[in-house]
C-alpha cells in the first residue's frame, strides 16, 4: 500500500502538468476570461487571493482562494452565439413570445419525502428557497417578484409527471433543478412540447447536451457523469502509474448506468482492471453488506462507488467493517459527488475518512469555515442562511447556486431586447457566461447554443477528513476533459 500514498503525492504535481488554466470554459477553446461574480448586496469588494491550489492532506489545510465579489445583481456577459429558439411548434406559440410581467413563478421537482434521496436533497430546496428570497429582497430582478414551488416526487420518477404537470397548470414561467436523471427525462418531452425552459436540471446525464437540437428547451446543471467519471480515472491513474484493480459499486438505475458505462470506457487506457462489479436498489434503505463482501472478496486496490444519498454513508460503513476482517486491504474509495456532502458524509463517521471524491458544479466546501472567513460571497450566503433559520447550509449550496444562475439568466432575458419571455429566457440560458459567487476561482459557467451545451465541466478532486468535516482539495481543477 506505500505505493498508493507516494503515487498519490505525485499526482498533486502531475496534474499541475497536465491541467491546463484556461478556467471554465467547457468548449476547451482556451478562453480564461471569466464573468464578472454575481454577489449579495451587503457584500464588500474584496481582492481575489493568487494562491494557487496544491495538494492538502492535514486536516484544515483548505487552499481555496478567495473569490473576488461586487455588490448588486448577477451579471452575466452573453456569448456571441446568435443561438435563437423556433416556437412554430409550440403548443401555444403566442403565450412562449408574451411578456412576463410582475410575478415569475419558478417550478420545481425534488424528493422530499419517503426515499433515501429525500436525506441527500431536501437541503438543496432550502438553498433555492433561500436564494430566491434573497433575490426579491435585493430586488435583482427589477419590476418582478420570484415565486418558487417546489413538488415533492419522492424520487419517483412515475410521480414528476404528475408533479410537472400540476406546476404547468399552475402557470409556470420556469422550471428549474428538477432532481433525477429519468425523472427529468419522463417530463423532458412535456416540457418540451409546451415551450417551457427547463433549466438546470441537477443530474450530471448526458441527455441534458447531446440533443440540442430536440429538446432545446433543457438544459443541466451538473458536470456531465462522463465527464466527472474521466477525472477519476485519471486520479487512479496518477495514483497508480502500474496499473490497479478496480471494482465498481454503483445504484441500479440510469444514473449509476451513465457512470458504469463511462468508467468502463475509459479504463483500459488508465490502466485499470474490473476485477468486481456489484450493484444496489435505488430505492434500497439496507446495508450492501453482500455486495462489499463480494469486493473485498476481490481485493482491488480501488473502489469506484455510485450509490444514492444515505446510500453512501452505509457503503462506507460497511467497507470499513470488511477491512476489520480483511487484514492488510485497504483500498482506496471514490465515491460520486453527489454523495461529496457533509451532511451525508458525518453520519458515516470515521468509515468516511479519506474517500476521494469531487467538488459538485464545482462549488466551494462552505461547510470549511477557513472558505467561510475567506471568501466575503461565501460569508454573506452563510450568515443569510443562519439568519433566515435554514438550517444546514453545506448541501444546500447547491440549491443557492441553481438558484443563484436561475436567478442570472432572468436577469439576462429580462434585458434583452424582446424582454421577459419564455422564449427570452431559454435563448439568455443557451447564451450563458456566468461565475456564481460560491464557485471555485477558474470554474465558469457557459452555454454556448449548440455548441458549447454542457455549463460546467471542470472537475476539483477532493478528500473528506471525518475529523473536521471538510474537503481538501488535491491536485488542481482539471479543465481539459471535455472539449465540445
Amino acid at each position: 500500500m506505500n505505493r498508493r500514498r507516494s503515487a498519490f503525492a505525485a499526482f498533486a504535481a502531475a496534474t499541475v502538468l497536465f491541467v491546463g488554466a484556461c478556467g471554465g470554459d467547457d468548449s476547451g477553446s482556451g478562453d480564461t476570461t471569466a464573468a464578472p461574480a454575481t454577489t449579495a448586496a451587503a457584500a464588500t469588494t474584496a481582492a481575489a487571493a493568487t494562491t494557487a491550489p496544491t495538494e492538502t492532506t492535514g486536516a484544515g489545510a483548505e487552499t481555496t482562494a478567495p473569490a473576488a465579489t461586487t455588490t448588486g445583481a448577477p451579471a452575466t456577459s452573453a456569448a456571441p452565439s446568435g443561438w435563437t429558439v423556433a416556437t412554430d411548434d409550440c403548443a401555444d406559440p403566442a403565450a412562449v413570445t408574451a411578456p412576463i410581467d410582475g410575478e415569475i413563478k419558478i417550478g420545481s421537482v425534488m424528493p422530499l419525502s419517503n426515499s433515501p434521496a429525500a436525506a441527500a436533497f431536501a437541503p438543496v430546496k432550502q438553498g433555492f428557497d433561500a436564494y430566491i428570497e434573497y433575490a426579491n429582497q435585493n430586488q435583482l430582478v427589477p419590476g418582478h417578484t420570484l415565486s418558487l414551488d417546489v413538488q415533492d416526487d419522492q424520487y419517483n420518477s412515475d410521480l414528476t409527471p404528475g408533479a410537472v404537470s400540476t406546476l404547468i397548470d399552475s402557470n409556470v414561467a420556469l422550471f428549474a433543478g428538477i432532481i433525477g436523471t429519468k425523472n427529468n427525462l419522463n417530463v423532458r418531452d412535456t416540457i418540451n412540447a409546451e415551450c417551457i425552459p427547463q433549466l438546470n436540471n441537477l443530474t450530471g446525464a448526458s441527455q441534458w447536451g447531446d440533443d440540442v437540437e430536440n429538446y432545446p428547451w433543457t438544459t443541466g446543471a451538473l458536470i456531465p457523469y462522463f465527464v466527472e467519471s474521466k477525472a477519476y480515472l485519471n486520479a487512479i491513474q496518477q495514483a497508480y502509474p502500474d496499473g490497479a484493480k478496480v471494482a465498481l459499486f454503483t445504484v441500479a438505475n440510469d444514473f449509476g448506468d451513465q457512470y458504469l458505462e463511462a468508467f468502463k470506457d475509459g479504463a483500459e487506457a488508465a490502466g485499470i482492471d474490473i476485477v468486481e462489479e456489484q450493484t444496489i436498489d435505488e430505492g434500497s434503505s439496507d446495508p450492501p453488506t453482500s455486495q462489499v463482501n463480494a469486493i473485498a472478496a476481490a481485493a482491488p486496490d480501488v473502489i469506484m462507488a455510485v450509490p444514492l444519498g444515505a446510500q453512501c454513508g452505509q457503503f462506507t460503513q460497511e467497507v470499513e467493517k470488511a477491512k476489520a476482517q480483511n487484514s492488510g486491504w485497504d483500498p482506496d474509495i471514490y465515491l460520486t459527488n453527489t454523495c461529496a456532502s457533509s451532511l451525508i458524509l458525518a453520519l458515516a463517521g470515521d468509515s468516511a475518512n479519506g474517500i476521494y471524491t469531487s467538488a459538485s458544479a464545482g462549488i466551494l466546501d462552505v461547510g470549511n469555515q477557513a472558505v467561510i472567513e475567506g471568501n466575503p460571497a461565501a460569508k454573506v450566503y452563510a450568515d443569510f442562511m443562519t439568519s433566515g433559520g435554514y438550517g444546514d447550509y453545506t448541501t444546500a449550496a447547491a440549491g443557492w447556486v441553481v438558484g443563484e444562475t436561475t436567478v442570472a439568466i432572468l436577469t439576462q432575458a429580462a434585458g434583452s431586447p424582446e424582454g421577459l419571455t419564455r422564449q427570452s429566457i431559454i435563448e439568455a440560458a443557451r447564451s450563458l457566461n456566468f461565475t456564481p459567487t460560491l464557485v471555485r476561482p477558474g470554474v465558469t459557467y457557459t452555454l454556448n447554443g449548440g455548441q458549447d451545451t454542457y455549463m460546467v465541466t471542470d472537475v476539483q478532486i477532493v478528500q473528506y477528513d471525518a475529523t473536521q468535516k471538510i474537503f481538501n482539495d488535491i491536485g488542481t481543477l482539471q479543465t481539459d476533459l471535455y472539449k465540445g
